[in-house]
């Protein structure tokens, strides 16, 4: 009898301890959501410690440009009014967009794909041990910028500006990766990194996307930037890049108004460039004044590369005009102006989209994200002093070839989408591969050799499900391969390529392995694409 009390005691008195414990996060939901993080984040951990190598299945799902639960739920704003600029441009209604008419001969004429960021959660654990072994690189504490010339850094808060700051340093001394210098949160980053790059056309060697790791919690840990072909030869890539410039400022000589300048720096550019949908690079400046080819991101940052070398304050614009696009916003002496010289590239060249308010551009230009924070353009004394010429121009004027000898490259080019995924079908398209790799039996026997077999199975196909087999040579092998993919190293090995070169947003992969007689194993992809 008494065990059974003693039972019964010891049940009501963990009944009241359960009772007392709903009813503080009843009054305290924060301790609630806390208590859930740390537990996912030690359920994470301990999943981590429990793998082991019979484990014969691995999913992953890559998708440029997400932001984590996480960090959206914490982020409720990423400006607040104090700091922002005092003259803002008016967010868009919904629905603009739908009624904008983009005349037929300029349609198509776009190109910009909007920063891309690549977020994996972590543990804690492990974000501590990045903390401890990950240096802050160049942080820039001492860099200054004028928001006059530099109008994005000027719209962010105090936080995001030091990680600018950092963002900038890194990348000008080519460290890729490092650790944030302040606490921050994924939408923290993004508008720091968008800032940097649409401040800076100058970086033309870092593409518009990176990755970073981040924590239950939301905090991120560490930072890594995506550098293009141009930083293998750096000191040879800026001298092509500022002659290019340069070719273009010289063009100015002898002129004395901002305006005279503006508009001979339009016109040279979109005499020397050629829209090209496949340019390589072509969301950076150097893809237009070297290359001579690219999209309307390029013929933006060209721009505004060149004026900036004339002391003219020009900014990079992001928004919509019936697909993603790009333009610019110019300080003359009475105010600013909209310059599109994307669409001022036809044949013959205009100034249809040369110096113009908003009110021009209303009907077919709309701003995007931290874009709609930059000045309105209210200017009109330099609006409309410029003659179309004629259907049929002069011999002299016809578009020369570009000033360059540089050969296209053939590594990995600027990367973009948008975040959005779409439902994949069930067409499948099943490839089979003769597989390389040059070990025995012909099978593949490296990681590396693993991603480019991956690479070259999907890259010629355009279905929404893509199917395929490799063989490896052994048990060792499968288990780098599934470490690669528990790490994210399959998505900068082959997954980040393909979405680049067939303009896709998103990638789920599943792996099977299947033990063979020989020791070899079999690995089945099923990719899904959207």
């Amino acid at each position: 009898m008494r065990i059974v009390e003693k039972v019964l005691y010891g049940f009501g008195g963990l009944l009241a301890l359960i009772l007392f414990f709903i009813a503080i996060c009843h009054y305290n939901p924060e301790l609630a959501v806390r208590l859930g993080a740390d537990l996912k984040a030690e359920a994470v951990e301990a999943g981590n410690a429990s793998h082991v190598n019979d484990v014969l299945a691995v999913n992953t799902t890559v998708t440029l440009g997400e932001l984590p639960a996480a960090a959206q739920a914490k982020e409720t704003s990423a400006l607040t009014g104090d700091q922002a600029p005092d003259s803002r441009a008016k967010v868009v209604d919904e629905g603009t967009e739908d009624r904008l008419k983009v005349p037929e001969k300029v349609a198509g004429l776009s190109g910009y794909i909007p920063v891309k960021a690549t977020g994996t959660e972590i543990s804690q654990t492990k974000a501590d041990e990045i903390a401890k072994e990950l240096s802050k690189g160049e942080t820039g504490s001492s860099l200054t910028f004028d928001g006059e010339i530099y109008p994005y850094y000027a719209i962010i808060n105090e936080k995001q500006r030091a990680v600018y700051r950092q963002i900038y340093a890194n990348a000008n001394a080519q460290n890729k990766h490092f650790a944030p210098v302040e606490d921050i949160t994924a939408n923290d980053l993004k508008n720091a990194f968008t800032s940097v790059v649409n401040d800076h056309p100058e970086l033309f060697w870092v593409d518009t996307a990176y990755k970073y790791q981040y924590t239950p919690k939301g905090s991120v840990a560490d930072i890594t930037l995506v550098f293009n072909v141009t930083a293998n030869n750096l000191d040879a890539s800026k001298a092509a890049f500022e002659a290019a410039a340069k070719r273009i400022t010289d063009e100015t000589y002898g002129s004395y108004t901002d305006y005279d300048k503006e508009r001979i720096a339009h016109d040279t550019l979109i005499g020397r460039v050629k829209y090209d949908a496949n340019a390589p690079m072509n969301q950076s400046a150097y893809s237009a004044l070297v290359y001579g080819r690219t999209v309307c991101a390029g013929y933006a940052r060209g721009l505004q590369y060149v004026l900036q070398q004339l002391d003219i304050p020009c900014y990079y614009v992001t928004g919509y005009a019936g697909e993603n696009h790009a333009w610019n916003i110019v300080k003359l002496s009475d105010g600013y102006y909209n310059v599109d010289s994307t669409w001022d590239d036809t044949n013959p060249n205009t100034y249809d989209y040369f110096n113009c308010s908003d009110d021009d551009y209303a009907a077919n230009h709309v701003r995007r994200d931290l874009s709609i924070y930059l000045p309105e353009c209210n200017g009109n004394r330099y609006s409309g002093l410029e003659t179309n010429p004629s259907v049929t121009p002069p011999a002299n004027t016809t578009k020369p070839s570009t000033d360059t000898t540089t050969t296209t490259p053939t590594t990995k080019p600027s990367t973009g989408s948008t975040t959005e995924q779409n439902t994949a079908t069930n067409t499948d398209s099943i490839t089979v591969m003769t597989v390389r790799g040059g070990g025995d039996a012909n099978y593949i026997d490296d990681v590396n050799d693993y991603f480019n077999e991956c690479f070259g199975a999907m890259v010629g196909h355009d279905d929404e499900v893509i199917t395929f087999d490799l063989i490896v040579t052994d048990k060792k092998l499968w288990d780098n391969i599934y470490k690669a993919y528990d790490k994210g190293d399959c998505q900068e090995g082959y997954i980040d390529r393909y979405l680049v070169e067939k303009h896709k947003n998103a990638c789920s992969m599943r792996v099977e392995a299947v033990p063979r007689t020989d020791g070899s194993y079999l690995l089945r992809h099923r990719a899904v694409i959207s």
